[in-house]
C-alpha cells in the first residue's frame, strides 16, 4: 500500500511540475496525493477485513 501510494504521489508531483508549476507546489501536490491514496487504501483494507470486529 505504501509503495503504491508513493508511486501515485510521485506521478502526481511530476505531472504537476512538468505542466510548469512551481517545484514547491509540485512537491505539496505529490504529498497530498500520497496521503490521500494511503488513507483510501487503509480504509478499504479496514472495511474489507471486517472493520475490527471480533467474533466470539
Amino acid at each position: 500500500m505504501i509503495f503504491f501510494s508513493l508511486a501515485v504521489g510521485a506521478v502526481a508531483g511530476l505531472l504537476d511540475w512538468a505542466s510548469g508549476s512551481n517545484p514547491f507546489a509540485a512537491v505539496l501536490k505529490g504529498g497530498a496525493a500520497f496521503a490521500a491514496t494511503l488513507l483510501l487504501l487503509l480504509a478499504i483494507f479496514y472495511f474489507a477485513t471486517g472493520g475490527g470486529k471480533t467474533n466470539p
